[in-house]
């Protein structure tokens, strides 16, 4: 399949700057995160007791750059080349972060939030940027955290929904 060998082509990516050497055991390593070093909990941040399943699964997968954008299905040869412009008509590649945060009709959801809850927010470029700074806004208190969590998850639900429509409406 060609997402198997765009796989391959990435580990090969990964492993070129590996040196084995003889002398020393394998073990197995977490990488620490930034604040807090390992934790399992990290692994499941996005999960949220009052997020429907679907909705956590579909953040995971725009987290990990997993959803169908035309930029993905171009890169697995679903779609031609040229076939890869964003939906929302900036002329520009589709990608979860210029569907989710860069494009005027989908990622004005954001400014609305924002608008709504009162706060200012400077929109990063990437989504797991985003989804950080949102859910993480210094100076607000720690059981803020859950509530803007779920409103995160919320807005992104609605992303899910409107690739599903969207997607639809191109065939």
């Amino acid at each position: 399949m060609a997402w198997e060998e765009e796989s391959v082509r990435e580990c090969t990516v990964l492993l070129n700057n590996v040196i084995l050497q003889v002398n020393i055991k394998d073990h197995w390593r977490w990488l620490l995160g930034p604040i807090h070093g390992y934790s399992v909990s990290g692994n499941f941040n996005i999960w949220h007791k009052l997020a429907p399943s679907k909705v956590s699964i579909f953040a995971w997968r725009l987290l990990q750059n997993r959803i169908p954008t035309k930029h993905n299905l171009v890169r697995r040869h679903a779609l031609q080349p040229n076939d890869n412009l964003c939906v929302g008509g900036r002329g520009c590649i589709e990608t979860g972060d210029t569907l989710f945060i860069g494009c005027d009709i989908f990622g004005a959801v954001w400014h609305l939030v924002c608008q709504l809850l009162g706060i200012s927010f400077v929109f990063p470029g990437l989504v797991k940027d985003h989804y950080s700074q949102f859910i993480y806004m210094v100076g607000l208190p720690r059981t803020t955290h859950s509530f803007l969590k779920v409103i995160w998850l919320a807005c992104d639900g609605q992303y899910g929904r409107i690739e599903i429509i969207v997607s639809s409406q191109m065939r």
